[in-house]
């Protein structure tokens, strides 16, 4: 009763997102920390120890959670920003801080009971991996479950997974779908399974539940799901409320791509004076008219591919601040308009490999990290873009859709 007193103290009709500036100064203060420990951490295949502490003694897990339950209640374009220079230390640091933001976010709009648990001392990150969906048999009170969730990106941060499921043994209301869970990381056992061509410096091992019991309140079900108003619900009122899990994951979640690729398209501007273009008697690239051209038009799809991304997260602010409806339509938009960012970014990484040249491939050359990182972020099944220019062009004629809305 103490925890739901406290938090109801802390509810209110917030109607303005949290000041990022002292984040976006904190994180580009950190950035030399991130890229020094990028290295070892690839190695370790988690976040070193000093940034690890970095994260947690700066709040930069619980930038999206609202301010009501101990987060810095971001708006979408402020966070984005801040993801962008992020990145641009280690991409690796930037895909921990986005799971562990985004799936911590996701919790605040579930019910009173779930929230008033997972935060009763304050914030708190929360992991994530629905996919193989683990078991969920009905016990008096709540669920036994067993699930091995592989993708388990920030494990080693996080105090809580957020575990796709499905039911056993339910003879209540069942809606297709998979149902999420919320468990304790002390229940938790990582197996060490993340051993990929990039990001492996995130931690995304697989987390495994053996028959852990949650009570009732600790899962998310199908019938109500995030977003559900209870009667009376005490814990809602944040501009982040208003809007579905999916469009905010997503489109936050690519912003670190820019910042990715900006740091690569730094690296080979910075060897454009002091660099030959061999076989050709340019003594340094930044006297080759091609080079020059090509870094102008690189730079200007990247360009290209922020103004995309902020047009899409100003709609998400609106909303968010407006609480108007976030019509199908805009969701297939901006499902779309995510797509065309991926490949413009895949586009310009591309190129600056070109211009980079083949030693830029050396595994100890920073480049080729974040060129690595980047195309395994990439393929997240949210960024996938020929699906999502199929979404938009059968809303656009009005013909059946491949997938569910509530899935962009």
């Amino acid at each position: 009763m103490a925890a739901a007193a406290t938090l109801a103290h802390r509810a209110g009709d917030f109607t303005t997102f949290g000041d990022a500036t002292p984040f976006i100064a904190k994180v580009k203060e950190l950035v030399p920390l991130f890229a020094a420990n990028a290295a070892e951490g690839e190695k370790l295949r988690a976040p070193t120890a000093a940034v690890d502490k970095a994260l947690r003694d700066n709040g930069l897990l619980t930038l999206l959670l609202p301010k009501r339950l101990g987060g810095a209640g971001l708006s979408f374009s402020d966070y984005s920003k801040f993801q962008i220079e992020a990145a641009k230390g280690d991409p690796s640091i930037s895909w921990v801080i986005q799971i562990l933001n985004g799936c911590t976010w996701v919790a605040s709009l579930a019910s009173d009971a779930l929230q008033d648990e997972l935060f009763k001392n304050g914030a708190v990150p929360i992991c994530s991996a629905y996919n193989p969906p683990g078991k969920a048999r009905k016990v008096d009170g709540g669920w036994i479950i067993n699930g091995a969730w592989p993708y388990s990106s920030g494990s080693r941060q996080a105090q809580w997974i957020q575990a796709g499921v499905v039911l056993e043994g339910y003879d209540g209301p069942v809606v297709p779908g998979i149902y999420m869970v919320y468990i304790p990381m002390s229940e938790i056992e990582i197996k060490n399974t993340w051993f990929m061509t990039g990001m492996q410096g995130t931690g995304s091992d697989t987390s495994i539940a053996r028959d852990v019991f949650v009570p009732d309140h600790m899962m998310v079900m199908m019938d109500k799901p995030y977003g559900h108003i209870e009667d009376g619900k005490r814990n809602i009122g944040a501009p982040s409320d208003n809007l579905t899990v999916v469009p905010v994951v997503r489109t936050t979640g690519i912003a670190q791509l820019i910042g990715m690729a900006e740091a690569m398209q730094a690296i080979v501007e910075s060897e454009m004076t002091i660099k030959p273009v061999l076989t050709t008697f340019y003594a340094k690239r930044v006297d080759s008219g091609a080079h020059v051209h090509e870094i102008g038009r690189i730079a200007a799809q990247i360009d290209a591919a922020k103004v995309i991304l902020f047009d899409a997260l100003a709609t998400l602010d609106d909303v968010a601040l407006t609480g108007r409806d976030f019509t199908i339509a805009e969701r297939a938009r901006n499902k779309a308009a995510c797509g065309q960012v991926i490949d413009l970014v895949h586009k310009s990484v591309e190129e600056l490999m070109f211009m980079a040249g083949s030693s830029a491939f050396a595994l100890d050359k920073p480049i080729s990290r974040f060129w690595r990182d980047c195309h395994v972020a990439m393929r997240h099944v949210q960024n996938i873009p020929m699906l999502g220019y199929e979404i938009y062009g059968r809303d656009r004629l009005g013909v059946p859709n491949i997938s569910p809305p509530g899935a962009y």
